[in-house]
């Protein structure tokens, strides 16, 4: 007996499973969007101007003149660019004016471009975006890496948050792993508000980081062990529209709020206030019955089946009892008898070459999907006069992604997927060729490859852990989450080159889309078949570039199943015989 067998019985999504999948998943994950774009909003430099102040022995007329041409000319102008860090030289400047009447000046492309270092401040344009973190701190020209530093922080204890959340989690249960989250997740959220220094900002932003996946990825997994398999798409939907809905509303309510103080406040405080209702959060009925703990899964699973409109049934429990005993009984004997049959550990599997290959190109793909939809997401800043236009409109294009979960199954994963990676890749290419002063053509080039990116990313955490055999998929995804934690915390450098150009950053994403479309074309399809369990049984799957392919020149009247379990008996009686032959 299964633990769907019972969810069955007491209602595998009811009204208690709603509740989970309407409630707790759209309140946490619409906490984690909401504070990864106020983040955003908050180290985001305005539009700025280095300060133009005589200095004693300077030319008080020359600056007469020239300050207020500065000041009439608009800041995204580009004429007016090189003077956000430099201040005018006057040497340079009175030298050229030596032999031209000041008052002949009229624009400054007529000046000789500033090179002298700003040193009394800066003059921010609010009229566009608001007062910043960034702004008030003058991160800004020769401190311009200080917010990609904050940022790269933030994704690095996301990675270490990570693996720590998710030993906690094992060891002490998801409901105490998910307060404690929540409760870091606040903290150091507000306490970051109020910190002035550079270092000790960029610490709490590590331990907000460290919070960030976890307070969305758990209730998600816990909402998912209480739905039946036939129910468990809806949480992933939940998700994904909590997700998109919560980045509108988080530009929308930038545009209202027009603060930075405020916004960072209302995404620091919201985890605390869900911490009122840890109560309510329930614990995962299966990690207490795998620790033990059956008489506190079975006050929670009737609690279930009480809402549910349902009764749980006490033989029916006892039965389930004694039957995950006996499995898990089975299965350590099993696991001792099959130990020098069957690897069970990632670095082995790597050993076989069909394996490797494929198990290196889903950590390739994985990593360049991660990098790409979160350097979209943040290169949005680099996108149109308009910052919170081009936020809120990145946001909404990410509503067709909704239909991932439809395509995939209608489709497969691994064309869709390619096809997403290529489109993206296509857009970076054609934004960088687009002339700058199309703005709206920019835009929706830019937002274009914003929506396929996104649809690539949602496929991704679908399909690359079907690619691993069961007996190591937990160590694989480990792997893989801890690799686009990686490529994630790398992104801000690249988005850092919109410094240098700003068509840099998605000529770069486009070229690695184009590098993640390649290597997915070279995976094999996972979508309708089953997957393999053992590392032999991947090793024989994998060897065949095509399972449909591979059926169809198969002659009428054979029995396919019996065939490849021929072939699989065949592989493993080969390894159990040559256990050092996979391949070194």
């Amino acid at each position: 007996m299964h633990f769907e067998d019972l969810l069955s019985v007491i209602g595998s999504f009811g009204l208690y499973q709603r509740l989970l999948c309407f409630l707790l998943i759209p309140l946490t994950t619409g906490i984690v969007a909401f504070t990864f774009y106020t983040q955003l909003f908050v180290l985001t430099a305005p539009l700025h101007t280095c300060n133009q102040r005589p200095h004693e022995g300077r030319d008080q007329e020359l600056y007469n003149h020239l300050v207020p041409l500065l000041n009439k000319t608009p800041f995204d102008s580009d004429s007016r660019k090189p003077y956000a860090c430099h201040q005018f030289d006057l040497n340079v400047t009175q030298s050229y004016l030596a032999d031209h009447d000041v008052m002949n000046v009229t624009s400054l492309e007529q000046l000789p471009e500033p090179i002298a270092a700003c040193v009394d401040g800066w003059k921010y344009e609010f009229d566009l975006m608001f007062s910043s973190y960034t702004s008030e701190h003058n991160w800004v020209c020769e401190d311009a890496w200080r917010p990609y530093i904050v940022v790269t922080m933030f994704w690095i204890g996301n990675t270490v948050g990570s693996w720590l959340w998710g030993v906690a989690s094992d060891m002490c249960g998801r409901r105490p792993t998910l307060g404690l989250s929540l409760l870091v997740y606040g903290v150091a959220g507000v306490a970051s508000v109020f910190v002035k220094d550079f270092y000790g900002f960029t610490a709490l932003r590590f331990l907000v980081g460290s919070s960030h996946h976890i307070v969305c990825h758990l209730p998600f997994v816990l909402v998912v062990e209480y739905c039946g398999r036939e129910s468990r798409v809806v949480p992933l939907l939940t998700i994904m529209m909590s997700y998109t809905i919560a980045s509108i509303l988080a530009a929308a309510l930038a545009l209202v709020v027009w603060d930075w103080y405020t916004l960072a406040l209302m995404s620091g405080i919201p985890p605390l206030v869900l911490l009122l209702a840890y109560k309510w959060i329930p614990e995962s009925s299966s990690w207490l019955i795998a620790g033990g703990k059956s008489e506190a899964a079975r006050a929670q699973l009737s609690t279930v089946a009480k809402v549910n409109s349902h009764r749980l049934p006490e033989e029916l429990f006892t039965q389930f009892l004694t039957d995950t005993n006996n499995d898990q009984h089975d299965d350590q004997t099993e696991r001792r008898d099959k130990d020098n049959e069957t690897s069970r550990s990632i670095i082995d599997a790597v050993k076989y070459p069909n394996l490797r290959k494929n198990i290196l190109l889903v950590l390739v793909v994985w990593m360049l999907a991660c990098m790409c939809f979160y350097g979209h997401c943040q290169n949005t800043v680099n996108l149109g006069s308009n910052m919170f236009m081009s936020y809120l409109l990145g946001a909404v294009v990410e509503v067709p992604s909704w239909c991932v979960p439809w395509l995939i199954h209608r489709l497969g994963r691994r064309l869709p997927l390619t096809a997403a990676f290529f489109l993206s890749s296509t857009a970076g290419f054609i934004y960088a060729a687009v002339p700058e002063d199309m703005e709206w053509l920019v835009l929706t080039v830019a937002l274009v490859g914003r929506a396929t990116i996104t649809g690539a990313y949602y496929i991704t955490l679908q399909y690359c852990p079907e690619v691993f055999p069961t007996v190591v998929r937990g160590q694989g995804v480990a792997l893989a989450e801890t690799l686009g934690g990686v490529a994630i915390f790398l992104s801000p450098s690249i988005v850092y080159l919109g410094e240098w150009h700003k068509r840099a950053p998605l000529l770069v994403f486009g070229g690695l889309s184009l590098v993640a479309g390649v290597s997915t074309l070279l995976l094999p399809e996972t979508a309708g078949v089953a997957l393999p369990q053992t590392i032999p049984q991947a090793e024989l799957f994998f060897s065949h570039s095509r399972t449909s392919s591979r059926r169809s020149k198969i002659p009428l009247g054979v029995d396919v199943d019996k065939m490849e379990a021929a072939q699989d008996a065949q592989l493993v009686l080969r390894d159990r015989s040559r256990p050092s032959e996979p391949d070194s």
